[in-house]
């Protein structure tokens, strides 16, 4: 992969990302703290849920993309959100609001702020993640793409019929 493909890439990825984030973020502006963990309907993921599962993704892509000396500790316990895990009716089990919000940002934005530094090499290399995961998403590069915009917005879909769910309506 070249520099100018490079640069490219990466500049198609960050304002698609930087939107999916915005989007994510003005999805639980108005939550009310007390239904933050609400699963509204049986079998619906509430946002404790979703934010989490997002939020710890961010230190995921800084391991992908060969920055680990970016990645900060996750302020929650990370495996009652990771992937494969479910939705539990248990407020109890995951962060507040005012605890994951901050945190999913902020990593979502480092990892952002990293990427024109990435060396174009990085986005090549073939995605350490054996099986399916694999299969689908081939390089470091397709992962970032995923990772960073089309998982995001698969979730903010989630928390969009949620807040429906439970009459809180789109956001405008």
């Amino acid at each position: 992969m070249t520099t100018t493909t490079t640069t490219t890439f990466v500049d198609s990825i960050i304002p698609a990302a930087t939107m999916s984030l915005g989007y994510l973020l003005s999805l639980a502006e108005d939550i009310p703290a007390d239904r933050w963990a609400d699963k509204a309907i049986e079998g619906m993921n509430h946002p404790a849920f979703l934010y989490g599962h997002l939020a710890i993704y961010g230190n995921r892509m800084l391991e992908f993309i060969g920055r680990t000396d970016l990645v900060n500790e996750v302020p929650f316990d990370a495996e009652k959100v990771a992937a494969g895990s479910e939705c539990q009716d248990d407020a109890s089990l995951y962060p507040t609001k005012d605890v994951v919000l901050p945190y999913l940002k902020e990593r979502y934005e480092t990892v952002i702020a990293t990427l024109p530094s990435v060396d174009p090499e990085v986005f090549a290399k073939e995605n350490p993640v054996e099986g399916r995961f694999r299969e689908m998403l081939p390089t470091i590069g397709a992962v970032a793409v995923f990772m960073l915009n089309n998982h995001v917005m698969m979730h903010a879909g989630q928390v969009s019929h949620w807040r429906r769910a439970i009459g809180l309506g789109p956001v405008m």
